[in-house]
């Protein structure tokens, strides 16, 4: 019975590989930064988070007719949150202000700001769901040979 446990868990990181791989090759052409547009800021703010607080900038773009609004914290942005550290926060990123915008074209949410995605942020993208599901389904599996042994010995 451990056999087949082993030839499960094989066939699945197997199954899982490839779909890594897949995933992985269909991202490629977004490092090569083809798929790009210009994206604006629709707003900056100061928002109290606990004893601290973040500096966002909220910022939109549009593919295809499709309009997507995000948001980062801009982290190397350094004053207080009063009414003049928020003035400084805006001049640096006014609305309007245009920022460049690298985008999966199959999936238009997935992008990047400033420039083309590395490999190891395409890899990183590919692999989160499968391995995922890797490890979801050998819990199981390893939990009935936990089993199987307990019993045998």
């Amino acid at each position: 019975m451990t056999d087949i446990i082993y030839a499960i868990q094989v066939a699945i990181a197997v199954v899982v590989a490839l779909w890594t791989y897949d995933r992985y090759a269909k991202r490629w052409s977004a490092t090569l930064g083809e798929e790009v547009v210009e994206g604006s800021v629709h707003r900056a703010d100061f928002v109290p988070v606990g004893h601290i607080g973040q500096w966002l900038v909220y910022y939109g773009y549009e593919v295809r007719g499709k309009r997507y609004l995000y948001s980062f914290e801009a982290r190397d942005f350094k004053a207080l949150p009063n009414d003049a550290g928020l003035e400084k926060f805006r001049g640096s990123y006014p609305i309007g202000y245009g920022l460049t915008v690298f985008y999966w074209k199959e999936d238009p949410s997935v992008h990047w700001l400033h420039k083309p995605p590395s490999t190891k942020a395409i890899f990183s993208n590919a692999l989160d769901v499968p391995l995922l599901v890797l490890v979801l389904t050998n819990v199981p599996l390893l939990f009935i040979h936990w089993l199987i042994s307990m019993q045998a010995g």
